[in-house]
């Protein structure tokens, strides 16, 4: 059986290192568009190793991780196992469109950081959008990150490439580059690629499903061609 997105996720991958250089430009960044309170209860949609939770736990009530590497959710849970308010939740592999661990509350800050493109189909990211809008409170936000709404694989590339030499960090991503050309990522895009979802297919999607819903026009992570959308409830 060819490799999944999921099967790759579970195991130990060249992204556990360096996703946090991404993570931190998002947080310089993300907090222009939501503002945080200490009565905010978060919900983090592919909280991988728990870097939303690292920034985040003592500054809002509560934040809940979901994701279907168990992996990440162990290594998440024993950074904060001596938090009160921080939660991570399995999804099942299997059916991770199913939020039933968090189905009975409401939650005013929804992220969702570089997830989609690891989807199958349009319609498990309608499916998506369905589960924040049910356990979305009222006045939510809800952000869309790091969104591949263009064909070229090669330009998203060019501009990881352009801001890491703006930030002097240049020569370590091209050694991420070269390490996932001959890793285990390079054979599961090459079998699975990416979903691309263009911004006028995102619009419409949220206007069938009664969302109000907006593009920021600043990048808020490296990956400059990619956009990010704000869902206000």
């Amino acid at each position: 059986m060819a490799p999944t997105w999921l099967d790759f996720w579970q195991r130990e991958n060249e992204f556990d290192e360096s996703m946090s250089t991404n993570f931190n430009y998002f947080l310089e960044r993300v907090e222009m568009h939501i503002p945080l309170s200490k009565n905010h209860r978060v919900l983090d949609i592919g909280s991988g190793p728990g870097n939303l939770e690292d920034a985040w736990h003592n500054r809002v009530a509560e934040i809940h991780g979901l994701d279907i590497s168990k992996r990440y959710n162990e290594i998440a849970r024993a950074r904060h196992a001596s938090s009160s308010t921080v939660y991570f939740h399995d999804l099942d592999p299997d059916n991770y469109l199913n939020f039933s661990p968090v189905a009975n509350r409401r939650f005013d800050v929804i992220i969702v950081m570089s997830v989609v493109q690891y989807y199958r189909h349009l319609s498990e990211v309608e499916q998506l959008l369905q589960a924040i809008k049910r356990v979305a409170a009222p006045d939510a936000r809800a952000l869309m990150c790091d969104l591949m709404v263009g064909e070229s694989f090669l330009s998203d590339v060019w501009g990881i490439l352009k801001r890491s030499l703006l930030q002097g960090k240049l020569v370590a991503t091209l050694k991420l580059l070269v390490r996932l050309r001959f890793s285990h990522y390079h054979t599961v895009r090459k079998e699975n690629g990416f979903l691309i979802i263009p911004e006028s297919e995102w619009l419409a999607m949220c206007e069938r499903l009664g969302l109000k819903a907006r593009f920021i026009n600043e990048p808020l992570t490296l990956q400059q061609e990619r956009r990010n959308l704000l869902i206000t409830f």
